[in-house]
């Protein structure tokens, strides 16, 4: 079943359609999806505690990042984002920058899935949400964003789960993730071109049995849902970037220089509905969204503290 279009698009799935996908583009929806991988990672010691109980990075705030939730009644029980290669590159570049620059010189377009989080109210439950996020990601990153890989960091526990259901592959070596709490972590990989085989030939069986293929959408069932889906997709407002950035935390303040100036310049343009290059912007750091000017004059205007 699918909702109607435009913004309020979504999906209904799950035994009594007890679910609806949909992509977060707005600061209820974005809100929501932050608060539960917090909650998630403070039950497993990979978050410290603060102030706005949501978890985010400079990656949730470029304009080509999208967040998925999945909602159960009014709840939100299931949430994942995805960030596209570009001039900030992926969050997971300190880590295991050696390993993406690999795919890179051989021509991929790497994506990275992070901030996964899924209530576990019952198995099927739990994995039927599972399946329609890596489904619908899998949809917006190969059919409409043109990435060729998904990479992920996941605890080496974890591992073997991806490898076996959706046939990621190791990537990167064992490493401690200072992000999550010193945890240890493993890049996986997974060539986009395996679920779009699985999808395209079904009667292949070692793409699809014993995998969580056999519950992505056929070929049919895509080109109904594309084309909403692509509509849905929208980056932050400016609103919902100066609230994340620098109203309820401290991404802004801790931005690297180069971290400022891009989204400066994307904000910027968004705000004034230009058109054209907006990388004619980016060399401008003197251009920061109207909030974090305010707070600049305010810091400018207090006296020094002794």
């Amino acid at each position: 079943m699918i909702t109607d279009t435009a913004r309020t698009w979504s999906h209904v799935f799950g035994q009594d359609e007890q679910f609806r996908i949909s992509a977060a583009n707005s600061m209820e929806a974005r809100r929501s999806a932050y608060e539960l991988v917090y909650r998630l990672y403070r039950e497993q010691e990979y978050a410290e505690p603060n102030e706005s109980g949501m978890w985010l990075s400079i990656h949730n705030l470029m304009p080509d990042t999208v967040t998925l939730t999945v909602l159960k009644a009014d709840e939100t029980v299931g949430t994942l984002t995805v960030v596209f290669d570009g001039p900030l590159g992926l969050p997971c570049s300190r880590l295991y920058g050696r390993e993406l620059n690999t795919l890179r010189e051989t021509g991929r377009r790497p994506a990275e899935i992070i901030s996964l989080g899924v209530v576990d109210a019952d198995r099927r439950g739990s994995r039927d949400v599972l399946v329609k996020l890596f489904n619908y990601v899998y949809l917006v990153s190969w059919h409409l964003r043109g990435a060729t890989d998904f990479v992920i960091t996941v605890n080496p526990h974890h591992a073997a789960y991806y490898r076996k259901t959706l046939l990621f592959e190791d990537w990167g070596s064992e490493r401690t993730y200072g992000k999550v709490g010193g945890a240890p972590a493993v890049l996986l990989r997974l060539n986009l071109e395996i679920p779009d085989r699985a999808v395209a030939e079904p009667d292949i069986a070692e793409l699809r049995e014993r995998t969580h293929y056999r519950f992505f959408h056929t070929m049919e069932e895509e080109q109904k849902i594309l084309p909403n889906l692509s509509r849905t997709l929208e980056p932050m407002s400016e609103e919902e970037f100066e609230i994340f950035a620098m109203d309820e935390t401290d991404l802004w303040t801790h931005a690297a220089p180069r971290e400022r100036e891009y989204l400066a310049a994307h904000y910027f343009t968004a705000l004034l509905g230009l058109e054209g290059d907006r990388g004619a912007f980016a060399s401008v750091p003197s251009m920061m969204p109207k909030r974090a000017l305010q707070k600049v004059s305010r810091e400018k205007a207090l006296p020094d503290r002794v």
